[in-house]
């Protein structure tokens, strides 16, 4: 049996039909109630507490959310208010209480809009309380973070975090992801970060992992498993490694780093023939040079090894970490090894200590820096490749002379450098020009004024004009003043110079001649003393603006070896190498056969300039004789 609606029932079951329908195809909805005026009270309230905190009145934001929180506890907008505690608490760096107010919201309003920023705030929490664990659990995800500040933010903390847990390879990723989204100019930061951890942290199989890939940073682990397997003494496996890396990476700008490091694993597979020993301090304050010197000296063996396939060489080093008594010890165990020459050391005194041991050991040493005078007559073992005080003081005495300069006024800065220069100058300038003035200056002084007074006055009673005692009379006699003198000599450092140069000319001391030592090699110099410095020449023993091809080749290689430039320290140690591996090349491969042959090289063309030696090991170079020339450094006309 069916139900049948009454009539009246019917007409007001369609007629509610058709206002449905009627609403739905004219955009009609039910108007939502208006919010009550508490709620707008609520709202008004978190807005003044909003506003105390911008202005960082933290107590009285406190006060506001706290009465907040006691007036509404009904209020919509109370997850608003716990945020906003948070927010308070964390400026406040009350870590601990932040927490509670972001798990407040998490769990008592899991659809709030604060949900994902309240996770984020969690993760940075946790980080201050070293609670690592919550930290990256509440930031690894960094998908759901939309501001690129704040990605960069997580992914800062997670690479901390797990650098506190030792948990490498993840900080790898991470600093990894910041090398690639950071700015340009924060990029090599963060990836020197993650050299540093691929080359000390990352084990074996750690890294054999991130080689696997094609980009970034498996190049850098691949490169580090290569290294680590030659100290391991795998040679085959750092072969393959090597040219591995060179057929991911073939433009690499590292590549001739690699192809060292797949020279040296092949060398070892090939048994070398001989054995080159070097001392340079690796520990202690002065690794950083010994690493400079260490670096030409290897540049140079894989140069020569990849030349020499069939007759290969090693080097074998050792840390003298700057001792005498240790360089004595290291050198006396690479003999007892068979090496039949050694480069190094780099200090007078450790060159001196081992003197003893050379005369009655027999193999030749040739020190790449030691500066003590007349070091190569200590030994008929003993020589030495470097540019000393004595040959450039010579140099610049040679230019004034050749260029007939006979008044000359040297300022130099009273420190061993300076004194030296100028007391060499000086002593080679002997009854060949006039020094008028030999002015010493204070190595911190800035206002030089005062000491090219003096020189002024010098000049002035020199010629016996009188100095007038009236200071307005005297400084119109020195506004007029003209130096009766040719040349300035000015031994000194790039950043002092470049200060003295231009007060000189505000004293009229200008259109004269200006000639420097090798310490004027530096951007500083060109910056401070900018056109004043124009024409002005000086000595160096190494010329790395060069445009010769050999010498562009060498500072190439080692850019591409190294990510940096080579000083004269790397250029004298790597020509002080060459000159031995070049003896070797030529089948004079005992001690003494490279003695004698290193007495008899004659104008060795080497990077750091020519090199002979006259009968001892004091090396004679003709040294560079750069110039001041449109803001740069040229070789100078006199010189070519």
């Amino acid at each position: 049996m069916l139900f049948k609606f009454p009539r009246s029932m019917a007409m007001l079951v369609l007629l509610a039909m058709w206002s449905m329908i009627l609403l739905i195809h004219t955009g009609c909805a039910p108007t939502l109630p208006p919010e009550p005026q508490w709620e707008y009270d609520a709202r008004s309230l978190l807005d003044q507490a909003n506003a105390a905190f911008t202005q960082k009145q933290y107590d009285q934001a406190v006060k506001i959310v706290n009465s907040f929180l006691y007036k509404y506890p009904q209020s919509k907008h109370r997850d608003r208010a716990f945020y906003l505690m948070g927010e308070i608490r964390l400026a406040q760096r009350d870590y601990r209480q932040a927490l509670n107010n972001y798990k407040q919201i998490i769990q008592e309003f899991p659809t709030s809009s604060f949900i994902f920023d309240a996770k984020y705030k969690l993760g940075l929490c946790y980080f201050e309380l070293n609670e690592y664990d919550s930290a990256i659990a509440n930031l690894e995800d960094k998908s759901k973070l939309t501001d690129p500040a704040r990605r960069k933010r997580a992914a800062e903390i997670l690479s901390s975090a797990y650098m506190a847990q030792k948990k490498y390879p993840s900080a790898v990723k991470e600093y990894a992801y910041l090398a690639e989204t950071a700015q340009t100019e924060q990029r090599a930061g963060y990836r020197d970060r993650v050299r540093e951890i691929i080359d000390k942290n990352l084990t074996e199989g750690e890294l054999k992992a991130f080689a696997a890939g094609t980009t970034y940073p498996a190049d850098a682990a691949q490169m580090r498993l290569a290294g680590l397997l030659i100290e391991q003494r795998r040679y085959r496996e750092s072969v393959a490694a090597s040219k591995d890396f060179l057929y991911k990476f073939p433009a690499h700008p590292e590549k001739t780093r690699v192809e060292m490091l797949l020279n040296e694993a092949s060398s070892a597979l090939a048994r070398p023939r001989y054995a080159v020993g070097v001392l340079v301090p690796q520990t202690g304050p002065l690794a950083f040079f010994g690493e400079r010197v260490l670096k030409g000296v290897q540049l140079a063996a894989y140069t020569y090894n990849l030349q020499n396939q069939d007759n290969r060489l090693e080097l074998m080093v050792k840390d003298t970490e700057g001792s005498p008594e240790k360089s004595v010890a290291d050198f006396d165990a690479l003999v007892s090894k068979g090496v039949v020459a050694v480069i190094g050391p780099l200090l007078t005194k450790e060159v001196e200590a081992i003197v003893p041991s050379l005369d009655k050991r027999k193999v030749p040493v040739i020190t790449p820096a030691a500066s003590g005078e007349n070091i190569g007559r200590l030994s008929p073992w003993l020589f030495r490749n470097a540019i000393t005080n004595t040959s450039q003081a010579t140099a610049a005495a040679q230019y004034v002379i050749d260029k007939r300069f006979r008044r000359i006024v040297i300022f130099y800065p009273d420190d061993a450098y300076g004194k030296d220069l100028a007391r060499l100058f000086t002593k080679d300038l002997e009854r060949k020009a006039d020094v008028l003035a030999s002015i010493p200056y204070p190595s911190e002084l800035k206002d030089f004024g005062p000491y090219i007074r003096k020189v002024i006055e010098i000049d002035l009673r020199s010629r016996r004009i009188p100095i007038p005692e009236d200071e307005a009379e005297r400084k119109k006699l020195f506004l007029d003043y003209v130096p009766s003198f040719n040349a300035l000599y000015l031994p000194g450092h790039a950043d002092k110079v470049g200060l003295l140069i231009p007060q000189l000319a505000y004293y009229n001391i200008k259109d004269r001649a200006i000639i420097g030592s090798n310490d004027w090699h530096s951007a500083d110099l060109i910056e401070r003393a900018d056109r004043y410095a124009e024409g002005s020449v000086f000595t160096d023993g190494f010329f790395p603006e060069s445009t010769d091809p050999s010498t562009q080749n060498v500072i190439n290689a080692y850019r591409s070896a190294y990510q940096e430039d080579p000083d004269i320290l790397s250029a004298q140690a790597y020509d002080a190498a060459m000159m031995v591996f070049s003896l070797i090349k030529e089948q004079k491969d005992t001690p003494q056969s490279i003695r004698d042959g290193l007495l008899s090289l004659k104008d060795y063309p080497g990077i750091s300039g020519t090199t002979s030696f006259p009968g001892n090991g004091e090396a004679q170079k003709r040294l560079f004789l750069i110039r001041v020339q449109d803001g740069k450094f040229m070789l100078s006309n006199d010189d070519r």
